[in-house]
């Protein structure tokens, strides 16, 4: 299977180490709510990782098959640090890239504990040879 849009994940691993531990900055909004201040380097990743091959648009149908309909935090860390699925990480990967959308602050709590670094670590080594082609 040959893939149009790679995802380059060395690109970004030195950011993200240096984002575990540090407190994202929230700022109050209109009628009194706040909200994460992210980073132009976390929005490039996000961005980029959309647009690659490696994003599952139907990572809710995904999620599903794996039985994995809800997540909850401690279920994604152990995902990152043990799962062998590359469907299953891909899946994940996708959701919380794209439900900061739904649920903000979700981009702040796996920067700051290192999880989106592991899930993107796990999601590379998991990666098949027939995925990425001869000419990714």
């Amino acid at each position: 299977m040959r893939k149009q849009h790679p995802f380059n994940f060395e690109k970004w691993y030195q950011f993200l180490v240096n984002a575990e531990g540090v407190q994202i900055p929230w700022v109050e909004g209109e009628h009194m709510t706040t909200h994460p201040v992210y980073d132009d380097q976390m929005v490039s990743l996000v961005r980029s990782f959309e647009w690659s091959d490696y994003y599952d648009q139907n990572y809710d149908r995904t999620l599903h098959q794996k039985g994995l309909d809800q997540l909850r935090e401690e279920e994604v860390d152990m995902i990152a640090r043990t799962s062998h699925d590359f469907r299953e990480l891909r899946a994940v990967t996708s959701v919380i890239i794209h439900e900061e959308r739904h649920l903000e602050g979700m981009w702040a709590a796996m920067l700051e504990k290192g999880i989106l670094l592991r899930l993107l670590q796990r999601l590379e080594s998991q990666t098949p040879t027939d995925f990425l082609g001869p000419n990714y």
